[in-house]
């Protein structure tokens, strides 16, 4: 595969970056949890020097890790956060689902990327690898990966192959969905 060229990171770039990964289904018994934990893990990257959050823009839980960085934004001013999207026609694959909810879906997502310090599209339209793409750049420019992710999942995913991806690249891991001791239902 002919792969795109994009801004190369250097060392000390990646050493102060962080990524996020996720299901896209939370629980709606643990979103306050998830969000709690995800909150903390920030404050701790913060207080270590990490500055520069990467998200994918999915459902689910990377956007939780997004309106959660934004949030830290307010009182870390110097943070920044760092959409990867895999195509700019990424929100026409969310076409299943329920109207209303596509909508409020749709609204956040725009919101999101227009507070984002940076956005950076892979491909311009989806393309069958766009999202693996997005998920090994985000690890490759990230020294720490923070999921939400049931390694006892069956079936592939995206948030399970950015985890793979991260554990074989030597990313410390920080996994909120064990802290919490969830099981994905």
């Amino acid at each position: 595969m002919n792969r795109p060229a994009f801004p190369v990171f250097c060392e000390d770039e990646r050493a102060a970056t962080a990524c996020f990964t996720g299901h896209r289904r939370l629980p709606d018994d643990a979103v306050r949890q998830i969000a709690a934990q995800t909150l903390h893990i920030l404050d701790v990257l913060i207080g270590a020097g990490y500055r520069d959050f990467l998200c994918g823009g999915a459902l689910g839980y990377d956007t939780l890790a997004e309106q959660c960085i934004l949030e830290r934004k307010r009182t870390s001013p110097g943070i920044r956060l760092l959409l990867a999207l895999p195509c700019r026609d990424q929100t026409e694959r969310w076409s299943y689902l329920p109207g209303e909810q596509a909508r409020d879906a749709l609204r956040e997502y725009q919101r999101i990327k227009g507070l984002a310090d940076e956005v950076i599209y892979l491909r311009d339209f989806y393309t069958d690898g766009c999202m693996k793409e997005r998920n090994r750049y985000m690890v490759e420019r990230s020294s720490f990966l923070v999921a939400y992710y049931d390694e006892g999942t069956k079936g592939r995913s995206g948030a399970g192959q950015t985890f793979r991806l991260a554990k074989e690249a030597g990313l410390k891991i920080y996994n909120v969905f064990d802290a919490l001791g969830r099981r994905q239902s």
